[in-house]
C-alpha cells in the first residue's frame, strides 16, 4: 500500500507489553480504532479468588472515538478471554478465522455475556474491511490451528502484526507459516511490524512440534498401565497428537475436565478430532477399562486446585483413583508463577508411586512461540522499515528489539502498555500516553475492585478480627461485647485487654458521638492487637445502636 505523506496512525498496546498476556493493541487513525486481540492475564500473583485479570479499556472510551471493531489472531485465553468483558460494554464485530471465532463464541455462551454477538469467520489468506483498515490474514505455525498474521493497510503505511507464531518447518497436522506471502508483503514495503517476544532470549529455534507428538506416541506405547496426560485445552495440536498415539495402541480417551470437552466439541465441528463418539470413554466409566486400554486426557496443567490434575494427584476425583506404575505426561511447561503449584502436585504423584514425566525429562512439551533465531528470519522476510517488539515482559522486548538492531532495522522502539506509537512520513516516535489499568475477575466472572483483593491479602497475612457491640441511646455499652477471630489465634490474655481497652473508652468519653465513639474504639482495637502478634489484622467493628420502642 502507497502511504500517505500526511497521514498519521497511532499504535497503542493496551496489553501485553511489559507482561506475558493481557494481549490487546490499539490501532488508530484518527478517531477510527481497531482492537488486534482482547486476551485476559492469567495466574495473577498474591491476588486470592482471582481467576484473571483483563484491560479496564479506558482507551475505547475517549469522547468521539469510534471502535470499528476486533480482528483475533488466534483463540488462546490470553487473546480471546477479555471479549465477554469488552462486549458488555459495546457491541462491536469480532472478525477471526473459523476455529478462532468457534472458540470466541465458546468463551461468550460460557460467560453468558454476549452469546448473540456479531461474530464474523474470515479464512486464511482473505481480506476484510474494518472501517478505514484493510486487513489481509496471513497463516501462521502456533500451538492452535487456524492462527493468523494480520496485514493492515493504513494510510500511513502497512502495517504487519505476527500474532503468536513460530517458524516450525514440519508441524504435523498443518501447514507451516507462509513464507512465501510474508516474503511479498516485505518485498511491497512494509511500514511498521509488530512481532512476538515471547522467546526472544532464548537462542536458535523451537522444537518441532513433530517431534513432541513422536515422544508421546513413544510413551503411550510403552506404557504398562493407564497414561494420563495433562495439557492445555485449547492446544489442539497436541490434543490430536495425544488422540493419535492412543488409536495407534489401541487405546481408547477419557476426558477431565469441562474445558476439554468444551474444546473437544469444538476440534470435530471444525474437523481438527475424529468423529468417532465410540473412541470417547466417560469419566465414570473408567473403572470398567482395563488401565492399559486408556489414556485420560486431563485439565490443571498449571496446578490449579479444582482442575483434573489436582483431583487425581490429591486423591478427589469421584471417578479415577492412580495407583503405581500408572503414568503422568505433563505437556506443558509452568507459567510464570505457578511452578510450585505444579511441584506440590508431581510430588503428590510421585509419592503414590506413579511414573511423571515432564519436558525436562523429556521431550514432552515445545512453545507455539518463535526463538530469536526465528524472529529474526521473521525480520528478515518483512524488512520492516520500523520495529515495535510486542506481547512480553520488559526482558523480552528488549531482547527482540536488540535482534532487530542488529540485522539493520534502526527504528525500533520498546513500549509497554498505554505507551503510543505515531506511524506518520515512514517514520515512527514516541506519542502521548493512554490511559490503561485491569479490571481483575473471579472464578464466576465477576468483576472485582482491587480494594476487595487487597483486602484479600491483608486477611491472608494478618487473619480477621470481629468485635461487636450494642449501645443505647445515650452511647452506653449494653451486655457483652463479643469477640471472634479467624485466621490468627487470640489468646485470653490479648481478649482480656481488648475488653478492658473498650470498657475505658467508654468510661473515660461518656458522651461521644457515635462516629468518634467507633473511631476511637478501633484506634485502641487495632493498636493492641498490633501489640500482640505485631501483625495487622483486618478488623470488622460493629456498634449496633439500640433504641428503646417506647422512646419518645
Amino acid at each position: 500500500m502507497i502511504e500517505s505523506s500526511g497521514a498519521e496512525v497511532v499504535v497503542v498496546p493496551l496489553g501485553g507489553c511489559g507482561e506475558v498476556g493481557l494481549n490487546a493493541t490499539l490501532v488508530l487513525d484518527g478517531n477510527h480504532a481497531l482492537l488486534i486481540d482482547c486476551g485476559a492475564l492469567l495466574g495473577i500473583e498474591n491476588a486470592p479468588g482471582v481467576e484473571k485479570a483483563v484491560p479496564g479499556f479506558e482507551a475505547l472510551f475517549v469522547p468521539g472515538r469510534r471502535l470499528e471493531g476486533v480482528v483475533l489472531t488466534h483463540g488462546h485465553e490470553d487473546h480471546i478471554g477479555a471479549l465477554p468483558a469488552l462486549l458488555a460494554q459495546l457491541d462491536v464485530p469480532v472478525f477471526g478465522t473459523p476455529l478462532t471465532i468457534a472458540l470466541a463464541r465458546s468463551r461468550l455462551e460460557n460467560a453468558e455475556g454476549r452469546a448473540s454477538a456479531n461474530l464474523t469467520e474470515v479464512t486464511l489468506g482473505s481480506r476484510v474491511s474494518v472501517g478505514p483498515f484493510k486487513i489481509e490474514l496471513i497463516r501462521v505455525t502456533h500451538s492452535l490451528p487456524d492462527s493468523a498474521a494480520l496485514a493492515i493497510d493504513t494510510r500511513a503505511g502497512r502495517i504487519i502484526h505476527s500474532g503468536d507464531f513460530k517458524l516450525d518447518p514440519t508441524p504435523p497436522y498443518s501447514p507451516p507459516t507462509d513464507v512465501e506471502r510474508l516474503r511479498a508483503l516485505g518485498d511491497e514495503g512494509v511500514a511498521l511490524l509488530l512481532s512476538d517476544s515471547t522467546n526472544s532470549e532464548v537462542e536458535g529455534h523451537a522444537r518441532s512440534e513433530s517431534t513432541v507428538a513422536l515422544e508421546i506416541d513413544r510413551l503411550i506405547g510403552t506404557a504398562e498401565r493407564r497414561v494420563i496426560v495433562t495439557l492445555f485445552a485449547s492446544h489442539l495440536h497436541r490434543v490430536r497428537a495425544v488422540v493419535d498415539a492412543a488409536k495407534k495402541h489401541g487405546r481408547r480417551v477419557a476426558l477431565l475436565g469441562r474445558s476439554l470437552e468444551r474444546t473437544w466439541r469444538i476440534g470435530v465441528a471444525q474437523k481438527e478430532l475424529p468423529n468417532d463418539p465410540t473412541f470417547l470413554i466417560a469419566p465414570e466409566h473408567l473403572a470398567r477399562v482395563e488401565p492399559k486400554r486408556v489414556v485420560v486426557l486431563a485439565t490443571g496443567s498449571q496446578g490449579e486446585w479444582q482442575g483434573g490434575l489436582a483431583k487425581l494427584a490429591l486423591g478427589r476425583h469421584p471417578s479415577l483413583r492412580l495407583v503405581a506404575n500408572d503414568r503422568v505426561i505433563l505437556s506443558t511447561r509452568a507459567i510464570p508463577g505457578n511452578e510450585r503449584a505444579v511441584g506440590r502436585l508431581r510430588n503428590h504423584l510421585l509419592r503414590m508411586g506413579v511414573e511423571v514425566f515432564h519436558d525436562r525429562m523429556a521431550p514432552v512439551h515445545c512453545s507455539g512461540h518463535a526463538n530469536a533465531g526465528e524472529q529474526r528470519t521473521m525480520l528478515e522476510l518483512v524488512r520492516p522499515k520500523n520495529f515495535v517488539p510486542v506481547h512480553g515482559e520488559r526482558a523480552m522486548l528488549e531482547a527482540h528489539a536488540r535482534t532487530a538492531r542488529g540485522i539493520g532495522v534502526e527504528q525500533t522502539i520498546v513500549v509497554e502498555d498505554g505507551e503510543s506509537i505515531v506511524l506518520t512520513g515512514g517514520a515512527i516516535a514516541r506519542g502521548p500516553d493512554e490511559p490503561v489499568s485491569r479490571c481483575a475477575l473471579d472464578t464466576s466472572g465477576r468483576v472485582l475492585d482491587w480494594r476487595h483483593v487487597t483486602e484479600r491479602n491483608r486477611i491472608g497475612r494478618g487473619g480477621h478480627v470481629v468485635v461487636s457491640l450494642a449501645v443505647d441511646g445515650a452511647l452506653r455499652p449494653v451486655g457483652q461485647v463479643a469477640i471472634s477471630a479467624r485466621g490468627r489465634p487470640l489468646s485470653l490474655a490479648t481478649e482480656r485487654q481488648l475488653r478492658l481497652a473498650i470498657a475505658e473508652v467508654f468510661e473515660g468519653n461518656p458522651r461521644l458521638e457515635v462516629e468518634l465513639l467507633r473511631r476511637r474504639l478501633e484506634s485502641r482495637i487495632k493498636a493492641i492487637l498490633k501489640l500482640n502478634g505485631g501483625i495487622r489484622a483486618e478488623l470488622t467493628l460493629h456498634v449496633v445502636r439500640l433504641e428503646r420502642a417506647d422512646a419518645p
